[in-house]
């Protein structure tokens, strides 16, 4: 490993967990000039992720209180136009699709509070054995993800002969610990601005690398304490690829520092498809409950 690259990498990490931009926002464009000028080596893998589920507080919604969600477009990810900050992987006015692969981490993340409705929906591919491009994020040498670490040596493996240098490894894996630390970096509530990081990044990772086929993201949840993986998806990739299985409507009836208790009040599997594309926007049917 080049131990100049490694101590550069070393002091990046060290400025973005300890970088508060909310102490001094007109530095956001200055940080963001730092991420466009960072040339890191991009290194995405092909993985089958064949489930996930996603997370909605009813009462979140505009024109919901606290009420059933009766129409799935609700259950996806928000509108562009309704995004006015960033969030861990996304800029603002840009929407993507945020899930995870276990409910106790989406309860963390979304902290739900006593008489909160939610719904939890449950997606699957459409078509078995479908693969999506990945882009992995995770430090390496502190993952408990072992079988997305797997996938990953499993591609390193596979590295076309350009890369395929123990040195350029070396970068890949450094390069990608570099992004985990501005993806693990904890951001409290109303400074958002925090996320300038990851969201750009992401932004990056979506939109630049590998003329924009990167089709999720895979990063480690920060509020779960195990650290089990979120994903972030284009839209239009869960609308091609991905259909609603299940949606449950529970009420939050306890929380407290040992967790959240769930009562299950509603539980459908009737959805139909897609019915047609309108204005850019598909139109769907209700849920029925």
């Amino acid at each position: 490993m080049d131990l100049d690259y490694y101590n550069k990498s070393k002091r990046r990490r060290t400025a973005i967990e300890e970088f508060d931009i909310s102490l001094c926002p007109e530095g956001e464009d200055f940080v963001i000039s730092l991420i466009n000028d960072f040339d890191f080596l991009p290194f995405p893998i092909e993985k089958e992720v064949s489930k996930f589920q996603r997370l909605t507080i009813n009462r979140n919604l505009p024109d919901n209180n606290n009420t059933t969600i009766n129409e799935i477009k609700f259950l996806k990810n928000r509108l562009p136009e309704s995004i006015n900050g960033y969030s861990r992987a996304n800029l603002k006015n840009q929407s993507v699709f945020y899930a995870t692969s276990l409910l106790p981490t989406a309860l963390y993340e979304n902290t739900p509070e006593v008489g909160d409705f939610i719904t939890i929906s449950d997606w699957e591919l459409r078509e078995r054995d479908t693969c999506l491009i990945v882009y992995p994020i995770f430090d390496y040498f502190k993952s408990k993800d072992f079988q997305l670490l797997t996938s990953f040596n499993k591609a390193m493996e596979n590295l076309p002969k350009e890369l395929n240098t123990e040195l350029d490894k070396d970068k890949i894996i450094e390069d990608n610990c570099l992004i985990a630390s501005a993806f693990s970096k904890f951001v409290e509530k109303g400074k958002e601005i925090n996320y300038t990081l990851s969201a750009h990044i992401s932004s990056r990772i979506f939109n630049e690398f590998y003329n924009g086929m990167v089709e999720a993201i895979i990063y480690p949840s920060v509020k779960d304490p195990i650290g089990t993986s979120n994903f972030a998806i284009k839209p239009e990739v869960v609308n091609e690829k991905y259909r609603l299985a299940k949606v449950r409507e529970c009420e939050v009836i306890s929380k407290d520092q040992y967790g959240i208790c769930l009562q299950e009040l509603k539980r459908s599997y009737k959805f139909d498809e897609f019915i047609y594309w309108s204005k850019g926007e598909f139109l769907e049917s209700r849920i029925e409950f």
